[in-house]
């Protein structure tokens, strides 16, 4: 039996890119471990920006991995206005996706590549690439470099030591320049500022609400700073959601995410005296 057409699924009475769902959501690696998600339910509406928060552990990131289809629950489905995901081509349907994990990916290739590498078609496209890397505020970085784009991420691989070494927030921003390079119905973004400062992370999210304005986003973080700028926050705890809505409506809540808005306040506030 062919694979669905997605593009078709994402023509709903005229309207491109419908809604995402989820319902009674549960995997775990193997047979006999945990269940990471446990019936797990959510609405992602199309064209916001929903952010998913919890403890570390909690199975955030994977979640993304079973959007991705990285792996397939054991239980329930994710649904593509209205169409399990499972049904539809694995490599054509990525290819809708932008994506940058946690623990994303460092070459020791060019800059030109590490970035290229998002989108294959434009490898070659400087202007493209260039774009991306602004968008990821490592432009000017990358431009002050020796040979520029043209210069190896790697002391190793590159001749006569002229090989360069990032930091882990100047390799975070070239991953997310790599996601940039996609024009993706549906962003999927975890714990995109770990590695950057406050001041980096404020700069980055400026440009995330022009990047990510009607387009439909999954954000994942721990930093409050960062979930305040989403349309939508839903909150993971055993396994499911617990709490859903804005921030205003969750802190008047005060339920989980009242409770750990309140704590990381505070740590904050400590870490400044």
């Amino acid at each position: 039996m062919p694979y669905p057409s997605i593009y078709e699924s994402l023509i709903i009475s005229g309207t491109y890119i419908g809604c995402r769902s989820v319902q009674d959501l549960s995997f775990r690696y193997s047979d006999d471990g945990p269940w990471i998600l446990n019936d797990m339910s959510l609405f992602i509406p199309a064209g916001k920006c929903l952010a998913l928060i919890g403890l570390n552990g909690i199975g955030k990131s994977t979640f993304v991995k079973l959007i991705t289809r990285l792996y397939d629950q054991q239980k329930g489905s994710i649904k593509w206005d209205g169409i399990d995901i499972r049904e539809f081509d694995p490599i054509q349907f990525r290819e809708h996706l932008g994506v940058i994990f946690q623990d994303f990916m460092r070459y020791e290739l060019t800059v030109q590549e590490n970035i290229g590498l998002g989108n294959l078609q434009s490898l070659n496209d400087m202007n493209h690439i260039k774009e991306a890397a602004e968008h990821a505020k490592i432009n000017e970085k990358i431009s002050q470099l020796p040979s520029g784009y043209q210069s190896i991420l790697s002391r190793w691989m590159a001749k006569n030591d002229e090989g360069v070494e990032f930091s882990g927030g100047e390799w975070q921003k070239i991953a997310l320049a790599r996601m940039f390079m996609r024009n993706a119905d549906l962003w999927l973004v975890d714990e995109p500022t770990a590695a950057l400062d406050a001041k980096a992370e404020y700069d980055l999210y400026r440009s995330f609400t022009q990047l990510f304005s009607k387009k439909t986003t999954v954000l994942i973080s721990h930093r409050f700073s960062t979930v305040r700028v989403a349309d939508l926050i839903a909150v993971l705890a055993d396994g499911k959601v617990v709490e859903y809505g804005s921030h205003n409506e969750l802190l008047d809540q005060k339920g989980e995410y009242e409770e750990l808005f309140r704590l990381q306040t505070k740590q904050n506030q400590f870490s400044h005296t």
